[in-house]
């Protein structure tokens, strides 16, 4: 299996860009929850969105037990977010485009 990113420069890099406590976070395009479960911790809540069921039940399967009560993640797109105006505090976009 191939590590992405063992260096954590990708998470070092995005934590150094954005002040994550307390925040509530969308991520648009979580794939399997490779890079949501590294910053996960800081935030207050994460929601991760897919388009696709896929990943997201990867995603669901290996979520660790002490991130799974802020966590969550919903089959969506960005053009179509199932969430009212105002619920994030931020939004986070890693390789979606």
């Amino acid at each position: 299996m191939v590590e992405i990113d063992p260096e954590g420069i990708e998470s070092r890099e995005l934590l150094a860009v954005m002040d994550f406590k307390d925040a509530t976070v969308l991520e648009v395009g979580c794939g399997d929850g490779r890079l949501t479960f590294k910053y996960a911790a800081i935030p207050r809540r994460v929601v991760g969105i897919e388009p696709s069921a896929s990943p997201l039940r990867n995603a669901r399967a290996n979520c660790p037990s002490a991130l799974s009560p802020h966590v969550h993640f919903a089959q969506a797109t960005a053009m179509t977010l199932p969430f009212c105006d105002h619920t994030f505090d931020a939004v986070l976009l890693a390789k979606s485009l």
